[in-house]
């Protein structure tokens, strides 16, 4: 034991230190990594160019350096629309226009147009395919199978789109589309019609605008999984790059993704590069060896839609990894699931939040009840402690010696008390980043005035309550702290209040009715006769 330090003094260090932390968290997140400023850059209706980085496959027989990057015929859009998601593709590269999500308004203002991803986590033009030889890259025009796809419920269409590059080379690029779903297939096939043998890679690729770290302090831009590793390149990181493929690859915001899912077994390689805040690049380029007549095809999954878990879990391919839920990820996957799971009959995810917060408290009572006990023998004890540090104010050996033998012969735990609130840490943080990064809580109405659970209270009702009964319990709690060291712990509502003022309404809740909850507690236990 430190003879600077008295074990009270300990005690509410230990309180202050944990409490400091609990709060500091969101605050030492953004320190580490800091948002960087995100800009928007406007794209021509064309496909991307693809990853210039060199390339040591040969070219063949044929001299591709005289050819044209960009068609010149206007391209033609197809519309794709299911009950979930709406999508313009064009016929230069088979890319993306829009891609519009129906269950996602972009605000919660009355009125508010879906989430387009074309305008956040893409850019016009991404999941464009080209071809791409040892020193330049040729863009495609494509004609189209269909002007408008309809899809009702899980069936499923095909879009194709059929191109010749200047080389006589054919490029088939098929979309199999679900009604009811956001994941789709594309299937690239290249067929070389010409005399020569054809070597080259297929390149598709995904483009953003947005690359960093948006205000509160989730990343946006390129990610990439390798050996279920989520590698996130900002804005100031060096290009990545592989020679085998990758279980997805893709673009991202805190609440969607964009990602391709190249089969496992397909020779590929990928890259991704950033160009500051305003360009991010990734590309997956399939090599291409084919003999006169010959051809070669790819596959892969395409995700267009939100992340949410158990959507993302379904896919068995480690997507849901693309949640950001930060350090204690362990605990918040599974308050995530268990929310989810009460949502899912209490229709509120303000409720369910209640009623995770009643069987936390239920979970740790044994925990509160031994600490609260143990601060009300420490206060008990008070007086004799003061004697001990009167008799031996000289001798801090002495005087420790005593304490501890004061506290073996009542059998109290001296930190026994702080115990709850260390343990509730990690649970604290879990259900923040819960909040903070789970789309199922976007927008998720509570009640009365409370109707974004992601969002701070916008009258600021909720932390004033909650740091009301705060006050209620601190001044319930056994004290064993000197008078000086009591008012400052008195203080603390306050400081909690304010702080709480910007926390998500959601997170302010769990906090209130885990006060109302402990004061009942407290209340009860204190009913318990001391000991002799």
């Amino acid at each position: 034991m430190n003879n600077d330090l008295s074990t009270e003094k300990r005690i509410i260090l230990a309180i202050v230190i944990s409490m400091g932390f609990l709060f500091a968290y969101p605050y030492i997140v953004k320190w580490i990594n800091p948002p960087a400023p995100i800009a928007v850059v406007a794209t021509a209706d064309k496909a991307p160019e693809a990853v210039t980085a060199p390339d040591k496959m040969a070219t063949g027989k044929i001299d591709a350096k005289s050819i044209s990057v960009k068609p010149s015929v206007k391209p033609v859009l197809t519309t794709v629309e299911t009950p979930l998601w709406k999508a313009v593709f064009s016929s230069n590269g088979g890319a993306v226009n829009s891609w519009q999500l129906k269950k996602y308004d972009a605000t919660q203002e009355p009125g508010s147009a879906s989430i387009n991803l074309t305008d956040s986590v893409i850019t016009k033009g991404s999941f464009g395919t080209s071809i791409k030889y040892e020193n330049s890259a040729e863009d495609i025009l494509f004609s189209s199978s269909a002007a408008d796809i309809q899809l009702s419920g899980p069936d499923t269409k095909d879009l194709v789109f059929t191109g010749k590059t200047a080389s006589g080379v054919v490029v088939e690029k098929r979309y199999r589309f679900n009604g009811a779903s956001y994941l789709s297939e594309l299937q690239v096939t290249v067929t070389n019609q010409a005399r020569d043998n054809f070597s080259a890679k297929a390149v598709t690729t995904l483009v953003t605008g947005k690359v960093g770290k948006d205000d509160t302090g989730y990343h946006s831009g390129p990610l990439v999984s390798v050996k279920n590793k989520v590698i996130r390149p900002d804005d100031d990181d060096k290009d990545e790059s592989g020679e085998s493929a990758p279980q997805w690859i893709g673009m991202e915001d805190k609440y969607f993704l964009a990602a391709v899912i190249p089969s496992q077994k397909a020779p590929l390689n990928w890259k991704t590069h950033t160009a500051g805040t305003t360009k991010g690049v990734v590309a997956v380029e399939s090599p291409l060896s084919i003999a006169p007549g010959a051809s070669a095809s790819f596959n892969y999954g395409i995700f267009a839609g939100p992340k949410e878990y158990d959507l993302l879990l379904a896919q068995k391919n480690g997507i849901e990894e693309a949640i950001e839920f930060g350090m204690f990820a362990f605990m918040a996957k599974p308050s995530l699931v268990v929310l989810n799971f009460f949502k899912r009959y209490l229709v509120n995810y303000g409720i369910a939040i209640i009623l995770f917060t009643v069987i936390l408290k239920i979970v740790f009572y044994p925990l509160t009840k031994h600490s609260l006990m143990s601060m009300r023998d420490m206060a008990k004890i008070q007086p004799q402690l003061v004697f001990l540090k009167e008799k031996y104010k000289n001798d801090k050996a002495q005087l420790n010696k005593e304490m501890m033998d004061l506290y073996k012969r009542y059998k109290i735990n001296p930190v026994g008390g702080c115990l709850p609130m260390l343990l509730q840490i990690p649970v604290f943080i879990a259900l923040y980043e819960v909040l903070y990064v789970a789309i199922e809580l976007r927008h998720a109405p509570f009640a009365l005035w409370i109707q974004d659970l992601a969002a701070h209270d916008p009258y600021y009702i909720t932390p004033l309550v909650m740091g009301a009964t705060m006050f209620i319990q601190q001044k319930m709690t056994p004290s064993t702290a000197d008078p000086m060291q009591a008012k400052i712990m008195m203080f603390m509502p306050i400081v909690f209040t304010f702080m709480f003022l910007k926390f998500p309404a959601g997170l302010v809740i769990y906090w209130l009715v885990n006060n109302v909850l402990s004061i009942a507690q407290q209340y009860w236990i204190q009913k318990i006769p001391a000991k002799a």
